[in-house]
């Protein structure tokens, strides 16, 4: 097998920097067959999955597994230049981020590309991969707290590899029940079961049960250009001959705007910003503005935030739109007993800058944009459609959902974390990878669109906001009379050996 031909299928990424080179493998490669990860421990890097889904549709095909990074990263390392690797005594390092974006050595997100001309082989060998009972749809499906706690007990005394099951939940893919045992002191999560890489990860359950706790303070990132920039912005467009030639060439002055805005700042605030989660949350949130200005594609019929413009009487010459993925005002219902929630069907909302305010009672910084608060709402009605077919939406969901499930359960059990009850799973959540790298900018978001009745040039900010301890007070709490412990299946008295103990359908 030739060296070039490696690199193309992984679409390796190159980014020269203080401390010799990273290269970051992007998921195109993830029908490799590989039910084993590389280490508990590694298979916790910081990762995440591309927005656009490339590889992400293989799995349906029959069972396609993330791929073996070792393997290849081995070849790589003996292959090209093997004096200048970390492991040789070098300064060069590779790790594996089968994701669709990923950090330079500066802090600066980028996507990776796709190369399409190998997606055509890729569902031959996810056909050729074994069909293992984890990977099979099921309505609904129970992961036992307390039984994931003595696999990664398992596997960490052991020194064993985690297996695909075990990072992926048994391929949960949202949670609708959230059942607390005291007596066993376990915590179950129950829902519908599918396409893996549409589900969730174990890395961060392990990061959000580390966190929350009592006095859980949000977790969240956001994406906003630097004051500097947007003053240097303003007196752009405050020149007299701006309106002018903002009407002959748009084009021209977006890109003079870009200039003087520059990169936007990331900010991860509640969680270690080098986390794989922290990076699944700023690509989700990334893409969904993206989306918005008709920048970037979504596999749902989502009318852009400029469709909806074309629709207003009075639309602003320009403007600073903020959208924010946040918890949806659903109700959480609740058995008599206090020990058995079911979630809503859709927990996650975008709210616009307006609606953001109503949320969280603070003041608005800009004016009402009633374009941005029609997208908002109509991203939110395709959310459930986008989570079933993009990986990045259905990951953010996915940590939305287990810091609400931890949250209702330290509520309602009284305790001051989960921690005391799942030691190991808390301690993975606190593995830090010293060579990943902190993302501190993004490529800032600045659109324009000619309107029949001008031209609008518009910037872009917001974020995502997870307030578990919020969403999870008892006055958000509606008992129902209808919610039976019967409702969530029930462990066999002798489990299946057909797979892990800590999971049953």
């Amino acid at each position: 097998m030739k060296l070039s031909w490696i690199i193309q299928a992984l679409a390796l990424v190159t980014a020269v920097g203080v401390g010799g080179v990273r290269l970051a493998a992007q998921d195109v490669f993830s029908a490799a067959g590989s039910e084993a990860s590389s280490g508990l421990g590694q298979g916790l890097a910081p990762a995440t999955i591309s927005a656009t889904g490339q590889g992400g549709e293989l799995g349906r095909g029959g069972g396609a597994a993330m791929a073996d990074f070792d393997t290849l990263m081995n070849l790589i390392q003996q292959t090209i230049d093997p004096d200048s690797w970390l492991v040789a005594g070098g300064t060069s390092s590779i790790l594996p981020y089968p994701s669709g974006v990923y950090v330079d050595p500066q802090g600066h997100l980028q996507r990776l590309m796709t190369d399409g001309r190998l997606e055509p082989d890729l569902p031959i060998a996810a056909a050729r991969a074994p069909r293992h009972p984890w990977r099979e749809t099921s309505p609904l499906r129970t992961v036992s707290l307390r039984g994931l706690e003595r696999a990664i007990e398992h596997q960490t005394t052991h020194g064993l590899r985690a297996t695909r099951e075990l990072l992926s939940l048994a391929g949960l893919s949202r949670i609708e029940y959230v059942r607390i045992n005291m007596a066993e002191e376990d915590i179950l999560l129950s829902g519908p079961a599918g396409e893996p890489t549409l589900g969730f990860h174990l890395q961060d359950l392990a990061l959000v049960a580390s966190l929350v706790g009592a006095q859980t303070t949000p977790l969240g990132c956001s994406i906003e250009p630097d004051d500097s920039g947007i003053r240097a912005a303003q007196a752009l467009l405050q020149r007299p001959q701006s309106a002018q030639q903002l009407a002959r060439n748009p084009a021209l002055i977006v890109e003079q705007l870009q200039d003087r805005l520059g990169p936007h700042r990331v900010r991860v605030f509640g969680m270690r910003p080098t986390s794989g989660t922290a990076l699944a949350l700023l690509d989700a949130d990334e893409h969904m503005k993206k989306v918005a200005f008709g920048q970037a594609a979504a596999r749902s019929p989502v009318t852009t935030y400029w469709e909806h413009l074309e629709r207003q009487t009075a639309v602003p010459s320009q403007s600073l739109i903020r959208w924010w993925f946040a918890y949806a005002d659903e109700p959480l219902r609740v058995n008599a007993q206090g020990d058995l929630f079911q979630l809503p069907p859709q927990c996650v909302a975008v709210l616009s800058e307006q609606q953001w305010v109503d949320q969280q009672g603070r003041a608005p910084s800009g004016g009402n944009d009633p374009a941005a608060d029609a997208f908002a709402q109509g991203f939110t009605e395709q959310l459930a459609v986008l989570r079933r077919t993009h990986p990045a939406y259905a990951r953010l969901c996915a940590v939305f959902e287990s810091a609400l499930a931890l949250q209702l359960s330290l509520e309602a059990s009284g305790q001051g974390s989960v921690r005391a009850w799942f030691p190991r799973l808390c301690a993975l959540g606190q593995i830090d990878d010293e060579q990943a790298v902190q993302p501190r900018s993004v490529e800032g978001l600045t659109a324009w669109h000619k309107l029949k009745n001008g031209t609008v040039v518009a910037v872009v900010s917001g974020g995502v906001q997870i307030d578990s301890l919020q969403r999870a007070a008892r006055e958000q709490w509606q008992q129902s009379p209808y919610l039976a412990a019967s409702q969530v299946p029930q462990q066999a008295a002798v489990p299946s050996p057909a797979h892990a103990a800590w999971w049953w359908d």
